[in-house]
């Protein structure tokens, strides 16, 4: 079983672990960690939080219309996945772990090392995403030849249709419903300029083109 781990990539288009993830028709299960770590810090500002649960709803909404769903998780995210994959080898599934990297703070770098290392000592694979990257390693010899090669085209197919089963894992889950019932201070801050969400982000690039 193939799963996916959105962070800060909320979207299905464009999207390699989504797209790499979906290629062969495989069961997927998408899911999002929210981490308490993320809203406690002190430059969080409501605004940024709200943005991101929008971008969650629709992404809920966007899977839902290929037939999968958005699993919603809170907790420490190395513990969740632990669970996670626990839960699906007690199933008889055999995981296979995507996210894409993470580069900016020092919390998820620390993180991503840890469940990289979790997946290696049980023998399973994962796929780290390039996400904002365009290559692997830096090579200026072709970064202008694969940055004309992206401007022309998206890297990565969006999916038509996702195989996500109905499962029990033995964990905890959240509905969008619940996360608007729980974190309503959040929903009910002054939006700033943008709405959160893939199908608003690709509304306002539309409409600068």
């Amino acid at each position: 079983m193939q799963l996916v781990w959105f962070r800060r990539d909320l979207r299905l288009a464009d999207n390699e672990i989504v797209s790499k993830a979906c290629h062969d028709g495989e069961e997927v299960l998408p899911f999002f960690i929210i981490d308490p770590w993320f809203y406690q810090q002190p430059e969080i500002g409501y605004c940024r939080v709200k943005f991101l649960f929008e971008s969650l709803e629709n992404l809920d909404s966007n899977l839902r219309l290929r037939g999968s769903q958005l699993y919603l998780f809170e907790g420490n995210s190395v513990d969740i996945i632990q669970t996670i994959t626990r839960s699906l080898l007690n199933l008889g599934k055999q995981p296979k772990l995507y996210f894409n990297r993470d580069v900016q703070v020092n919390y998820g770098i620390d993180r991503d090392s840890q469940i990289l290392q979790l997946y290696q000592q049980q023998g399973l694979k994962v796929h780290l995403g390039r996400n904002h990257f365009l290559q692997e390693t830096e090579n200026y010899d072709t970064i202008w030849l694969d940055y004309h090669d992206y401007q022309k085209r998206s890297l990565y197919s969006t999916p038509r249709a996702i195989n996500t089963p109905q499962l029990n894992l033995d964990l905890p889950q959240l509905t969008i419903a619940q996360l608007k019932q729980k974190y309503r201070r959040f929903f009910e801050a002054e939006s700033y300029r943008y709405l959160g969400g893939e199908d608003n982000a690709q509304g306002t690039l539309n409409s600068l083109l």
